[in-house]
């Protein structure tokens, strides 16, 4: 990556043009999120059914801060796309509230998008002394660690390259699982998504089994996204999801210990139970707001959860389930259309150099 090439005053500029969304329901940490941006960026907050106790905060709060609300209470990809039109900054910086950015990531990240569309920092999961924290942070270690994605937090991209990955920020009917849709439609587009390791968040410490709730919730959102066809459906459910389990569970003792595959396992049962809590219950009543065009995309061998890396096959059927839609996702014929002048033609140049090494 580039980065070495823009100059500060490029930076200064790239900052000026850089936002901070941050989806917010009832979590006071956001204090020590804000508290942790070191930089004069623009943090919008997009509340989903906010507490008393948040908006007192909000109100108190010294910095400025951009407020905007949806009535979707838990709809993330509701909540990022209601921040993202709340701001006309260039550059949209994810963050979650229970995370903190580590000194000079804000900055960091700013310089990289500058030449890269999209980039990726990395998390840091917190543990206490709690046996079940400490499973959670290195299964949380293991489903990010091992492939680059564009799942957030942190994640920040130019908002120019909607245009070229259907026309929306984050799809609001899948719930729950909108940055591995997203990510989606970047492989889709061909607009890769550039890993930035020293770009270091800090993630609190999970107790307890709150990390079984986010899963039995990342399972009601694949449910949704299989129906409207933006992930595919396995042609053989059971067999496959019995094969990828096993496959994954096993990769994960390898690398993280039997302890971490064990909680996985427990893990994977939540997931599955929140899928089919979709198919019988609907939840979150997408049903009825459904696209006519909705379907499911079948596959034998389907995207594996543990995964958002697609195979050219995986590829041309999102594809055509996307144009089936009515969204063209094309291939971006040159990256550089998404370069700014601040960055410059030494910046834009030496970064085409590196994608083709790359390539």
């Amino acid at each position: 990556m580039a980065t070495d090439q823009v100059d500060e005053a490029a930076v200064d500029r790239g900052i000026a043009r850089t936002a901070v969304v941050i989806a917010l329901r009832d979590d006071l940490r956001i204090a020590d999120c804000i508290a942790s941006i070191d930089e004069d960026v623009e943090i919008v907050l997009a509340l989903n059914g906010p507490s008393d106790a948040v908006l007192k905060l909000i109100a108190d709060h010294p910095r400025p801060l951009t407020v905007t609300e949806i009535e979707d209470v838990g709809n993330l990809g509701a909540a990022y796309n209601a921040g993202a039109a709340a701001t006309d900054r260039q550059y949209l910086l994810l963050m979650d509230s229970d995370c903190t950015f580590a000194p000079g990531v804000v900055r960091a990240m700013v310089r990289a998008v500058l030449t890269e569309p999209v980039v990726k920092g990395q998390v840091v999961y917190g543990e206490s002394d709690g046996l079940l924290s400490r499973l959670t942070a290195r299964v949380r270690e293991f489903d990010e660690g091992d492939y680059v994605s564009a799942l957030s937090p942190p994640l920040i991209y130019n908002r120019a390259i909607v245009d070229h990955i259907g026309g929306y920020h984050f799809d609001e009917l899948i719930h729950w699982c909108e940055d591995r849709e997203f990510d989606f439609r970047l492989q889709l587009a061909g607009i890769p998504v550039v890993y930035l390791p020293e770009a270091r968040i800090f993630h609190d410490a999970q107790h307890g089994f709150a990390n079984m709730r986010s899963y039995f919730r990342y399972g009601v959102g694949e449910g949704i996204a299989q129906e409207t066809g933006v992930f595919t459906t396995p042609a053989v459910p059971v067999l496959w999801r019995l094969f990828e389990a096993t496959r994954t569970l096993v990769h994960c003792a390898r690398d993280k210990g039997a302890g971490a595959a064990a909680y996985y396992a427990l893990l994977k049962v939540a997931f599955h139970a929140g899928t089919a809590h979709h198919l019988l219950n609907d939840p979150y009543r997408v049903r009825d707001r459904y696209p006519a065009s909705a379907k499911r995309a079948r596959m034998v061998r389907s995207i594996p959860q543990h995964s958002t890396r697609l195979t050219k096959a995986q590829l041309r059927r999102l594809r055509r389930a996307h144009w089936e839609a009515g969204r063209r996702i094309e291939k971006v014929a040159d990256l550089s259309v998404f370069h700014p002048d601040a960055a410059g033609p030494a910046a834009a140049s030496a970064a085409g150099e590196a994608r083709q090494q790359q390539v």
